[in-house]
């Protein structure tokens, strides 16, 4: 008997909690805030008259006061010499394969390539392992419908940061 009412007792003060609305409702009067916009009809006088024919005077070979093609062209060469250098840009690249088989590697080039023609899978050689790279992506989002193709055929894929170098 005592645990349900205990149990009952509990359930009553988890139950939600009913709210009543005000029966009074908002009520502010603003329109002391309010701009006035009231139009009030003007008499057009001799200087305010509307000219029907105003003449145009053709004026040539304006030149300008504020111009700042100059400071923007300095400013952008100045740009491009700090950029000379640079030589490569951060991206990504796909992996497919991995390992110490050259005949492997070459096997998995030549299916990456009949997955995806437009793309040129390389096999690249750092001692002591081949790796099979495929593309050039200078985002994941821009790698992400390849990955997914080769991703599929290839459980071992995997996206990688590279550096894509601008100058071939």
């Amino acid at each position: 008997m005592f645990p349900i009412i205990t149990i009952a007792t509990l359930l009553q003060f988890c139950a939600p909690s009913a709210k009543t609305a005000s029966s009074s409702s908002y009520n502010e009067d603003l329109s002391i805030y309010r701009n006035d916009y009231s139009t009030t009809e003007v008499a057009p006088t001799e200087e305010s008259a509307v000219v029907t024919n105003p003449t145009v005077t053709e004026v040539e070979d304006v030149e300008p006061t504020h111009d700042i093609h100059a400071d923007l062209d300095s400013v952008t060469n100045i740009i491009i010499a700090s950029r000379k250098d640079v030589n490569y840009v951060d991206g990504f690249t796909i992996q497919i394969y991995s390992g110490n088989s050259r005949d492997d590697a070459n096997g998995y080039k030549s299916r990456a390539y009949d997955l995806l023609e437009d793309q040129k899978p390389r096999v690249i050689y750092d001692q002591p392992n081949y790796k099979v790279r495929v593309g050039k992506y200078y985002s994941k989002l821009e790698a992400n419908r390849d990955y997914n193709t080769l991703k599929a055929s290839f459980s071992r894929a995997v996206l990688i940061p590279d550096r894509i170098p601008l100058r071939d």
